[in-house]
């Protein structure tokens, strides 16, 4: 069973996933640094400068595509997978993801973090996270999560709120759920 955690950025997918693959004994895959590796451009906002949003976003449910089907193909136990922000957004992704847990390869989990929060974490590392709305991407987390956080939940399998949780503590606490 595939575990794909999504979210907002800034809520750890990426921290806690790695964390809860190590716990479950499961591969760590970080969609956002799969997709930049198919890019010739160094960073994610090089990217979405060159080529802009669309360009990867389709790079980004194509190679979700290929991990849910490779996974599914190769009898692995599972993978751990932390989504890009925007990956559920995708038509494409979320009929993938859909296609996944029909099949009974993936379960999916809702990584919720206030949006206080979320600026916290967001101003004290900014990371490679382009703009998605013109805005400061600390001022438009708001934004964002209203957007998103409908879809987030329609495809969530399992939520868990990382408001004041340790990353360890988060990765704890997922590793029962899904083994439990």
């Amino acid at each position: 069973m595939n575990i794909l955690l999504m979210g907002l950025r800034g809520c750890g997918k990426s921290t806690v996933g790695k964390l809860l693959a190590a716990r479950l004994g499961y591969p760590f895959t970080d969609l956002d640094d799969h997709v930049l590796a198919t890019f010739a451009e160094p960073t994610v906002e090089a990217v979405w400068g060159a080529l802009g949003e669309a360009a990867w976003r389709a790079a980004e449910a194509t190679m979700l595509g290929e991990l849910l089907g490779h996974s599914e193909d190769s009898g692995d136990s599972g993978h751990v997978i932390a989504l890009g922000g925007g990956t559920p957004m995708v038509e494409s992704a979320r009929r993938d993801m859909s296609a996944a847990r029909t099949a009974g390869t993936a379960t999916f989990i809702y990584l919720r973090c206030d949006v206080e929060q979320l600026r916290r974490r967001l101003s004290d590392d900014a990371g490679d996270r382009p703009s998605l709305t013109g805005a400061d991407p600390v001022v438009e987390s708001g934004r964002v999560l209203a957007g998103r956080e409908p879809v987030y939940r329609q495809l969530a399998d399992h939520e868990y709120d990382v408001t004041s949780t340790t990353p360890g503590g988060a990765a704890d606490a997922l590793a029962e759920l899904v083994s439990g």
